[in-house]
């Protein structure tokens, strides 16, 4: 099996977070830009994250990428989705924890510029994938 393209979907969002970051510093405040900023990375780390780890090309999994031992049938699908699991929570903290320490620590900050950009780095992602899929 291929490996999947989350690698390529997280730098496609960076890329487009950075642009658009750059771009607001240019025409509009600081604040705005990076709130902007820390609110596409707070989509697209946890994302990347979830990506590598439940297709485990991240941690202790990544040794059957490397021709180990190849599970399955029913021993591989419970194997995938103990994965899943592992990744969806790791993600969902990196996610709560990265909101926390940005309230926390960023002063001045724009929460409305924050999660519209956290919004708009989801609809790119599913976007991203959609266009992947029809293009298979």
């Amino acid at each position: 099996m291929r490996n999947p393209p989350v690698v390529k979907i997280s730098l496609i969002q960076l890329s487009v977070v950075l642009l658009v970051a750059l771009a607001l510093e240019l025409t509009l405040r600081r604040v705005v830009a990076l709130s902007a900023l820390l609110g596409g990375l707070l989509c697209v780390l946890p994302n990347l994250y979830f990506g590598l780890r439940a297709f485990e090309l991240l941690g202790k999994g990544s040794d059957l990428l490397r021709g180990r031992r190849q599970l399955r049938g029913a021993r591989a699908s419970q194997r995938a989705v103990a994965s899943f699991y592992r990744a969806e929570t790791g993600k969902f903290v990196l996610t709560l924890t990265g909101f926390a320490a940005v309230f926390a620590t960023v002063k001045p900050l724009n929460p409305a510029v924050l999660f519209v950009s956290y919004g708009l780095c989801v609809i790119l992602q599913w976007i991203l994938v959609a266009r992947l899929h029809a293009a298979k």
